[in-house]
Protein backbone atom coordinates (compact mmCIF):
# COMPACT_ATOMS: atom_id res chain seq x y z
CA UNK A 1 0.00 0.00 0.00
CA UNK A 2 1.42 3.42 -0.93
CA UNK A 3 0.14 7.00 0.88
CA UNK A 4 0.26 10.28 -1.42
CA UNK A 5 2.32 13.12 0.08
CA UNK A 6 1.15 16.23 -1.46
CA UNK A 7 4.18 18.66 -2.22
CA UNK A 8 2.40 21.31 -4.33
CA UNK A 9 -0.98 22.52 -5.27
CA UNK A 10 -0.47 24.91 -7.39
CA UNK A 11 0.98 23.33 -9.78
CA UNK A 12 0.09 19.63 -8.62
CA UNK A 13 3.04 17.91 -7.42
CA UNK A 14 3.50 14.77 -5.23
CA UNK A 15 5.32 11.79 -4.12
CA UNK A 16 4.17 7.94 -2.97
CA UNK A 17 5.39 6.74 0.46
CA UNK A 18 5.36 2.97 0.04
CA UNK A 19 3.79 1.83 3.59
CA UNK A 20 3.07 -1.97 3.59
CA UNK A 21 4.29 -4.63 1.18
CA UNK A 22 2.20 -7.16 1.16
CA UNK A 23 3.68 -10.03 -0.40
CA UNK A 24 2.68 -13.75 -0.95
CA UNK A 25 5.33 -16.14 0.55
CA UNK A 26 6.27 -17.36 -3.03
CA UNK A 27 5.92 -15.65 -6.50
CA UNK A 28 6.57 -17.94 -9.62
CA UNK A 29 7.82 -16.66 -12.99
CA UNK A 30 7.28 -19.30 -16.20
CA UNK A 31 8.83 -18.04 -19.64
CA UNK A 32 7.70 -17.18 -22.02
CA UNK A 33 8.79 -19.74 -24.60
CA UNK A 34 6.77 -17.92 -27.47
CA UNK A 35 9.05 -14.98 -26.84
CA UNK A 36 9.96 -13.14 -30.60
CA UNK A 37 13.44 -12.07 -29.65
CA UNK A 38 15.60 -15.55 -29.20
CA UNK A 39 18.41 -14.21 -28.65
CA UNK A 40 17.45 -12.82 -25.61
CA UNK A 41 15.84 -15.62 -23.76
CA UNK A 42 14.52 -16.60 -22.17
CA UNK A 43 17.37 -18.60 -20.75
CA UNK A 44 15.45 -19.74 -17.61
CA UNK A 45 12.40 -22.02 -17.01
CA UNK A 46 10.91 -20.95 -14.47
CA UNK A 47 11.81 -18.20 -11.55
CA UNK A 48 10.96 -18.56 -7.83
CA UNK A 49 10.97 -15.55 -5.99
CA UNK A 50 11.00 -16.57 -2.01
CA UNK A 51 9.12 -13.51 0.15
CA UNK A 52 8.82 -16.16 2.67
CA UNK A 53 12.81 -15.69 4.45
CA UNK A 54 14.53 -12.36 5.83
CA UNK A 55 17.39 -11.22 3.89
CA UNK A 56 19.54 -13.07 7.08
CA UNK A 57 17.68 -16.33 6.45
CA UNK A 58 18.43 -15.79 2.67
CA UNK A 59 22.17 -14.72 2.83
CA UNK A 60 22.63 -17.82 5.25
CA UNK A 61 20.93 -20.32 2.87
CA UNK A 62 22.75 -19.09 -0.50
CA UNK A 63 26.13 -18.83 1.43
CA UNK A 64 25.67 -22.61 2.52
CA UNK A 65 23.24 -24.80 0.83
CA UNK A 66 22.34 -25.36 -2.54
CA UNK A 67 19.09 -26.19 -3.84
CA UNK A 68 17.42 -22.61 -1.09
CA UNK A 69 18.09 -19.92 -2.83
CA UNK A 70 20.20 -18.51 -5.96
CA UNK A 71 20.49 -14.87 -5.57
CA UNK A 72 20.15 -12.51 -2.73
CA UNK A 73 19.32 -8.70 -3.53
CA UNK A 74 21.08 -5.89 -1.74
CA UNK A 75 23.86 -7.76 0.35
CA UNK A 76 24.95 -5.28 2.74
CA UNK A 77 28.47 -3.95 2.30
CA UNK A 78 29.61 -5.35 5.81
CA UNK A 79 28.45 -9.08 4.59
CA UNK A 80 29.83 -8.84 1.56
CA UNK A 81 33.38 -10.54 2.93
CA UNK A 82 31.03 -13.75 4.40
CA UNK A 83 30.01 -14.07 0.87
CA UNK A 84 33.56 -14.02 -1.10
CA UNK A 85 34.23 -16.88 1.57
CA UNK A 86 31.76 -18.79 1.35
CA UNK A 87 32.15 -21.99 -0.73
CA UNK A 88 28.58 -22.03 -2.32
CA UNK A 89 28.27 -18.72 -3.29
CA UNK A 90 30.18 -15.25 -4.76
CA UNK A 91 29.65 -12.20 -4.49
CA UNK A 92 28.65 -9.94 -8.14
CA UNK A 93 29.05 -6.16 -7.74
CA UNK A 94 28.05 -2.92 -9.75
CA UNK A 95 28.71 -0.13 -9.47
CA UNK A 96 25.04 1.45 -9.24
CA UNK A 97 22.78 4.49 -9.92
CA UNK A 98 22.86 5.24 -5.72
CA UNK A 99 23.94 7.99 -3.72
CA UNK A 100 24.55 8.06 0.00
CA UNK A 101 23.94 12.03 0.94
CA UNK A 102 23.17 14.28 3.88
CA UNK A 103 20.38 16.08 3.17
CA UNK A 104 20.76 19.89 4.95
CA UNK A 105 18.22 21.76 6.28
CA UNK A 106 19.19 25.18 5.24
CA UNK A 107 16.19 26.56 7.72
CA UNK A 108 17.96 24.86 10.63
CA UNK A 109 17.96 27.47 13.69
CA UNK A 110 20.95 27.70 15.36
CA UNK A 111 23.71 27.17 12.76
CA UNK A 112 24.11 29.02 9.45
CA UNK A 113 23.20 26.18 6.99
CA UNK A 114 21.74 28.74 4.89
CA UNK A 115 25.24 30.24 4.10
CA UNK A 116 27.19 28.22 1.47
CA UNK A 117 30.33 28.55 2.87
CA UNK A 118 28.94 26.65 6.23
CA UNK A 119 27.56 23.89 3.86
CA UNK A 120 31.43 23.67 2.34
CA UNK A 121 33.09 23.92 5.04
CA UNK A 122 30.82 20.50 5.92
CA UNK A 123 31.86 19.20 3.10
CA UNK A 124 35.37 19.57 3.72
CA UNK A 125 35.78 17.77 6.71
CA UNK A 126 34.97 14.59 5.31
CA UNK A 127 37.57 12.31 4.11
CA UNK A 128 35.92 10.48 1.94
CA UNK A 129 38.13 7.72 0.89
CA UNK A 130 38.54 7.03 4.89
CA UNK A 131 34.66 7.08 4.83
CA UNK A 132 34.31 4.35 1.56
CA UNK A 133 37.11 2.31 3.76
CA UNK A 134 35.73 2.28 7.16
CA UNK A 135 32.17 2.90 6.86
CA UNK A 136 31.33 1.14 3.69
CA UNK A 137 33.71 -1.67 4.16
CA UNK A 138 35.21 -0.59 0.34
CA UNK A 139 32.28 -1.29 -1.34
CA UNK A 140 31.74 2.13 -2.55
CA UNK A 141 33.47 5.45 -4.29
CA UNK A 142 33.44 8.69 -3.21
CA UNK A 143 30.65 11.25 -4.35
CA UNK A 144 31.31 14.15 -6.15
CA UNK A 145 28.17 16.35 -6.23
CA UNK A 146 25.31 13.93 -6.60
CA UNK A 147 25.96 12.36 -9.34
CA UNK A 148 27.32 8.78 -8.67
CA UNK A 149 30.19 7.90 -10.72
CA UNK A 150 28.59 5.26 -12.69
CA UNK A 151 26.14 7.43 -14.01
CA UNK A 152 27.02 8.80 -17.85
CA UNK A 153 30.01 10.64 -18.31
CA UNK A 154 29.72 13.86 -18.89
CA UNK A 155 32.09 16.86 -20.76
CA UNK A 156 33.87 17.10 -17.66
CA UNK A 157 34.18 15.14 -13.85
CA UNK A 158 33.25 16.84 -10.87
CA UNK A 159 36.02 15.62 -8.03
CA UNK A 160 34.80 15.17 -4.50
CA UNK A 161 35.37 17.83 -1.87
CA UNK A 162 39.04 17.38 -0.69
CA UNK A 163 39.35 16.43 3.33
CA UNK A 164 40.71 19.91 4.42
CA UNK A 165 39.73 20.68 8.22
CA UNK A 166 41.89 23.96 8.25
CA UNK A 167 39.92 25.59 4.81
CA UNK A 168 36.75 23.71 6.72
CA UNK A 169 37.22 25.68 10.07
CA UNK A 170 37.93 28.83 8.17
CA UNK A 171 34.67 28.93 6.14
CA UNK A 172 32.89 27.44 9.24
CA UNK A 173 33.97 30.27 11.16
CA UNK A 174 33.25 33.31 8.51
CA UNK A 175 29.64 31.87 8.45
CA UNK A 176 29.24 31.45 11.77
CA UNK A 177 30.33 35.39 12.59
CA UNK A 178 28.48 36.75 10.16
CA UNK A 179 25.20 34.55 11.91
CA UNK A 180 26.34 36.03 15.32
CA UNK A 181 26.66 39.57 14.07
CA UNK A 182 23.15 39.50 13.24
CA UNK A 183 23.41 39.09 9.47
CA UNK A 184 22.11 36.41 9.23
CA UNK A 185 19.59 34.22 12.02
CA UNK A 186 20.21 34.40 15.43
CA UNK A 187 20.94 31.32 17.00
CA UNK A 188 22.93 29.01 18.86
CA UNK A 189 26.43 30.35 18.33
CA UNK A 190 29.03 31.51 20.86
CA UNK A 191 29.90 35.01 20.07
CA UNK A 192 33.44 34.49 20.88
CA UNK A 193 34.97 34.12 17.35
CA UNK A 194 34.93 30.24 18.17
CA UNK A 195 33.36 27.43 16.56
CA UNK A 196 31.53 26.65 19.77
CA UNK A 197 27.72 25.58 19.51
CA UNK A 198 25.40 25.74 22.14
CA UNK A 199 23.38 22.66 21.01
CA UNK A 200 24.56 19.57 18.95
CA UNK A 201 24.20 19.35 15.70
CA UNK A 202 21.33 17.25 15.05
CA UNK A 203 21.70 14.27 12.74
CA UNK A 204 19.14 11.64 11.67
CA UNK A 205 19.61 8.58 9.87
CA UNK A 206 18.30 4.83 9.80
CA UNK A 207 19.70 1.77 10.72
CA UNK A 208 21.46 0.91 7.66
CA UNK A 209 23.71 4.13 7.96
CA UNK A 210 24.79 3.87 11.51
CA UNK A 211 28.17 3.84 10.60
CA UNK A 212 28.28 6.65 8.00
CA UNK A 213 26.49 8.96 10.55
CA UNK A 214 29.04 8.17 13.13
CA UNK A 215 32.28 8.55 10.74
CA UNK A 216 30.79 12.05 9.95
CA UNK A 217 29.92 13.03 13.24
CA UNK A 218 33.21 12.50 13.96
CA UNK A 219 34.86 13.88 11.34
CA UNK A 220 32.56 17.57 12.23
CA UNK A 221 33.82 17.21 15.65
CA UNK A 222 37.37 16.87 14.67
CA UNK A 223 37.74 19.41 11.50
CA UNK A 224 35.32 22.82 13.23
CA UNK A 225 35.08 21.47 17.03
CA UNK A 226 30.99 20.27 16.21
CA UNK A 227 29.57 18.00 18.67
CA UNK A 228 27.20 16.14 17.39
CA UNK A 229 23.84 14.58 18.22
CA UNK A 230 22.86 11.23 15.93
CA UNK A 231 19.35 9.54 16.15
CA UNK A 232 18.77 6.01 14.22
CA UNK A 233 15.21 5.60 13.14
CA UNK A 234 13.29 2.77 12.18
CA UNK A 235 11.86 2.21 9.18
CA UNK A 236 8.41 3.40 10.53
CA UNK A 237 10.01 6.81 11.65
CA UNK A 238 11.83 7.05 8.20
CA UNK A 239 8.30 7.06 6.52
CA UNK A 240 7.14 9.68 8.85
CA UNK A 241 10.20 11.66 7.98
CA UNK A 242 10.27 11.50 4.22
CA UNK A 243 6.42 12.98 4.70
CA UNK A 244 7.05 15.95 6.48
CA UNK A 245 9.87 17.01 4.45
CA UNK A 246 7.68 16.22 1.29
CA UNK A 247 4.91 18.49 2.54
CA UNK A 248 7.04 20.90 4.02
CA UNK A 249 4.19 22.09 6.52
CA UNK A 250 6.78 22.06 9.34
CA UNK A 251 10.43 22.33 9.74
CA UNK A 252 12.06 18.86 9.94
CA UNK A 253 13.58 18.23 13.73
CA UNK A 254 16.99 17.32 11.95
CA UNK A 255 19.95 19.86 10.62
CA UNK A 256 21.14 17.01 8.51
CA UNK A 257 19.01 13.67 7.44
CA UNK A 258 21.46 11.28 6.15
CA UNK A 259 19.48 9.08 2.85
CA UNK A 260 20.17 6.40 0.53
CA UNK A 261 18.92 7.38 -3.08
CA UNK A 262 18.52 5.41 -5.80
CA UNK A 263 16.89 5.55 -8.77
CA UNK A 264 16.31 4.46 -12.78
CA UNK A 265 17.78 7.40 -14.70
CA UNK A 266 21.37 6.77 -15.69
CA UNK A 267 21.26 8.94 -18.89
CA UNK A 268 20.16 12.15 -17.11
CA UNK A 269 21.00 12.09 -13.39
CA UNK A 270 19.29 15.40 -12.65
CA UNK A 271 15.87 14.92 -14.03
CA UNK A 272 14.91 12.26 -10.67
CA UNK A 273 18.08 12.84 -8.45
CA UNK A 274 18.74 16.75 -8.68
CA UNK A 275 15.03 17.45 -8.87
CA UNK A 276 14.61 15.48 -5.49
CA UNK A 277 17.28 17.41 -3.61
CA UNK A 278 16.84 20.91 -4.72
CA UNK A 279 13.60 21.29 -7.42
CA UNK A 280 10.93 23.68 -6.23
CA UNK A 281 8.73 20.25 -6.55
CA UNK A 282 11.55 18.48 -4.74
CA UNK A 283 10.10 15.67 -2.08
CA UNK A 284 13.47 15.93 -0.32
CA UNK A 285 14.27 19.66 -0.49
CA UNK A 286 15.19 20.80 3.06
CA UNK A 287 15.26 25.20 2.76
CA UNK A 288 13.99 27.66 0.53
CA UNK A 289 13.48 27.23 -3.06
CA UNK A 290 16.47 28.04 -5.28
CA UNK A 291 15.57 29.92 -8.49
CA UNK A 292 18.53 29.63 -10.00
CA UNK A 293 18.81 25.85 -10.01
CA UNK A 294 14.65 25.52 -11.60
CA UNK A 295 15.98 27.77 -14.21
CA UNK A 296 18.56 25.13 -15.18
CA UNK A 297 16.13 22.61 -14.57
CA UNK A 298 13.75 23.90 -17.22
CA UNK A 299 17.06 24.01 -19.51
CA UNK A 300 17.49 20.70 -19.17
CA UNK A 301 14.01 20.21 -20.16
CA UNK A 302 14.15 21.17 -23.39
CA UNK A 303 17.31 19.42 -24.66
CA UNK A 304 16.65 17.33 -27.47
CA UNK A 305 20.09 15.43 -27.89
CA UNK A 306 22.09 12.93 -25.86
CA UNK A 307 24.95 15.85 -25.94
CA UNK A 308 22.57 18.55 -25.08
CA UNK A 309 21.37 16.32 -22.22
CA UNK A 310 25.04 15.96 -20.89
CA UNK A 311 26.03 19.61 -21.33
CA UNK A 312 23.33 20.72 -19.07
CA UNK A 313 23.33 17.70 -16.49
CA UNK A 314 27.01 18.83 -15.98
CA UNK A 315 25.76 22.51 -15.51
CA UNK A 316 23.52 21.25 -12.94
CA UNK A 317 25.76 18.96 -10.97
CA UNK A 318 28.26 21.60 -10.66
CA UNK A 319 25.70 24.39 -9.54
CA UNK A 320 24.53 22.01 -6.74
CA UNK A 321 28.28 21.05 -5.80
CA UNK A 322 29.57 24.71 -5.91
CA UNK A 323 26.66 26.00 -3.95
CA UNK A 324 26.87 22.53 -1.56
CA UNK A 325 23.23 22.27 -1.42
CA UNK A 326 24.14 18.68 0.23
CA UNK A 327 26.39 16.90 1.88
CA UNK A 328 28.16 14.86 -0.70
CA UNK A 329 29.35 11.59 0.80
CA UNK A 330 29.51 8.38 -1.44
CA UNK A 331 27.83 6.03 -4.25
CA UNK A 332 27.41 2.48 -2.85
CA UNK A 333 27.78 -0.75 -5.17
CA UNK A 334 25.16 -2.54 -5.43
CA UNK A 335 25.62 -6.53 -4.06
CA UNK A 336 24.58 -9.91 -5.10
CA UNK A 337 25.38 -13.22 -3.56
CA UNK A 338 25.02 -15.22 -6.15
CA UNK A 339 24.98 -19.22 -6.45
CA UNK A 340 28.18 -20.68 -8.05
CA UNK A 341 26.73 -21.79 -11.27
CA UNK A 342 24.23 -19.29 -11.75
CA UNK A 343 25.67 -16.74 -14.24
CA UNK A 344 23.98 -13.39 -13.24
CA UNK A 345 24.59 -10.13 -15.19
CA UNK A 346 23.79 -6.82 -12.67
CA UNK A 347 22.58 -3.22 -13.81
CA UNK A 348 23.18 -0.27 -13.04
CA UNK A 349 19.57 1.04 -12.23
CA UNK A 350 17.46 -1.91 -11.45
CA UNK A 351 17.10 -6.18 -10.70
CA UNK A 352 16.58 -7.90 -14.12
CA UNK A 353 16.97 -11.50 -14.99
CA UNK A 354 17.44 -11.31 -18.17
CA UNK A 355 20.74 -12.87 -19.33
CA UNK A 356 20.34 -14.87 -16.06
CA UNK A 357 21.52 -18.16 -17.22
CA UNK A 358 22.80 -21.64 -14.98
CA UNK A 359 25.58 -24.40 -15.66
CA UNK A 360 25.18 -27.72 -16.63
CA UNK A 361 26.48 -28.57 -12.84
CA UNK A 362 23.27 -26.16 -11.40
CA UNK A 363 21.06 -28.38 -8.49
CA UNK A 364 18.56 -27.75 -10.76
CA UNK A 365 19.49 -29.07 -14.18
CA UNK A 366 21.32 -32.07 -11.41
CA UNK A 367 17.90 -33.08 -10.13
CA UNK A 368 16.39 -33.93 -13.80
CA UNK A 369 19.17 -36.71 -14.41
Amino acid sequence: DNEIAIINTDSFAATWLPVREDRTPRVRLVANTNYWDKARGPHLAEVIFRNDLSPAEALELVCTTTGEVDIVTNVRAEDAARVEKSEHAQLVSIDAIRAVVGIINRDAEGFPLDDKRARQALNLCVDRARLVKEAMFGRAQPLAGLTPPSAVTFINRLSPYAHDAKEAAKLWRKANDEMTNGTQKQGGMKSDNSNRALRPLRIATTNDLERVAQFVAASFKEAISIDAQITVHTDAEKLQILRRLAEKKSPPEWDIFLYAWSGQTADAPPLGLHRAFVGTDGELRAGQVVPEFDELYDELAQQTSALGLSRVSYKIDKFVYDEALALFLCAPQALYAVNKEVDFTPYRTTFELAECEVSEAHWSRRSEL
